[in-house]
């Protein structure tokens, strides 16, 4: 659904001019690239502590232990034809990036049929290079292996470059830049929307994704990262789904990250939350970036099912003992490093 062409091609010239002054040295600004330096620096510092201490290697193969994480969500306002509406989630999946290829998420993936898969962003695994069809052929196989009766929906992250949406379209993700798309079960509705990257490029529109719900249909947002939950939500946003936090990548013994690259809440880094009457996800991340590492951080593969009622009284008590950790477990197994 396009609003207005004179906005698109606004959005449109403002993420190019904005690509170019990161992608190139010459034009970018002095923060920027102080910015790039400091993540090499901190990529190099995070491989030397974990070849010091002695956990480089299982770092390393945990990037590749995928948890498939079932996530059950209960929203008073879903209308109740979407009772046990299931959405496969997959986010920061840095395809070129994988050190096996994706083969582990597939096999999870093959095994999950869904209503809707959603890729919350970070298709790339480099964000400074031109050079991205190495994360596209990546994409090929992994995309074909999600079944999802209404079809795949995606969103671009601050790893990604606006280029890669015709090719991510002709394999069948359908993205929403700053737009919106209806589900329908029947004369029932839920509207889907989708903004671009507010993290790093702020490009995203919120009420021009948001522009064609009425205030009484229900609202499940996509959006990169969690940094915008709270206009989301005063703007009626029921559902929120994110990425980006990877949940830390690197953590300490309980899932308490290092270091978390995003200017929000600490309860929106992983997992579920609420932000005022709306609720919201975000994935610790299918991939990694900057270093092939993860501790006490494991990969997540995510199947939401929305219930049309309240909360149960055990679920609600489970929720409010885990107010406040890192990230809740709810699947019953433990994390280890």
């Amino acid at each position: 659904m396009k609003n207005s062409t004179v906005t698109y091609s606004d959005h449109r010239h403002t993420r190019v001019r904005l690509q170019s002054e990161k992608l190139s040295a010459h034009s970018g600004s002095a923060s920027d690239l102080t910015h790039q330096e400091d993540m090499k620096i901190l990529s190099a510092a995070v491989e030397n502590l974990l070849a010091c201490t002695g956990f480089k290697g299982r770092a390393r193969r945990n990037c590749s232990d995928y948890r498939l994480e079932r996530n059950d969500v209960y929203l008073p306002n879903l209308p109740a034809a979407f009772e046990g509406y299931t959405i496969l989630h997959l986010s920061d999946l840095h395809s070129d990036g994988l050190i096996d290829e994706g083969e582990g998420i597939m096999r999870i993936v093959e095994t999950v049929p869904s209503d809707l898969a959603v890729l919350t962003g970070d298709f790339s695994f480099e964000d400074n290079v031109n050079h991205f069809e190495p994360c596209l052929e990546a994409l090929v196989p992994i995309v074909r292996s999600i079944s999802a009766r209404d079809g795949i929906f995606g969103i671009l992250g601050n790893h990604d470059l606006l280029e890669m949406v015709p090719a991510l379209e002709r394999m069948g993700v359908q993205m929403l830049l700053n737009d919106a798309a209806y589900l329908k079960r029947g004369s029932a509705i839920i509207v889907l929307a989708g903004v671009d990257d507010p993290h790093f490029y702020k490009c995203h529109d919120l009420q021009r994704a948001l522009s064609v719900a009425t205030p009484e249909q229900f609202v499940i947002l996509l959006s990169h990262s969690p940094e915008i939950a709270e206009e989301a939500s005063r703007s009626g946003v029921d559902f929120y789904l994110c990425g980006h936090t990877h949940g830390g990548q690197i953590c300490l013994p309980g899932g308490v990250p290092v270091f978390a690259n995003t200017s929000c809440q600490r309860r929106y880094l992983s997992g579920g939350w609420h932000c005022g009457t709306m609720q919201g996800y975000t994935s610790r991340g299918t991939g990694f970036s900057l270093a092939a590492a993860r501790l006490f951080c494991p990969p997540e593969i995510t199947l939401h099912t929305l219930h049309s009622v309240s909360m149960p009284c055990e679920f609600y008590t489970t929720a409010e003992e885990n107010k406040g950790s890192w990230y809740s477990n709810f699947s019953g197994h433990a994390v280890f490093a």
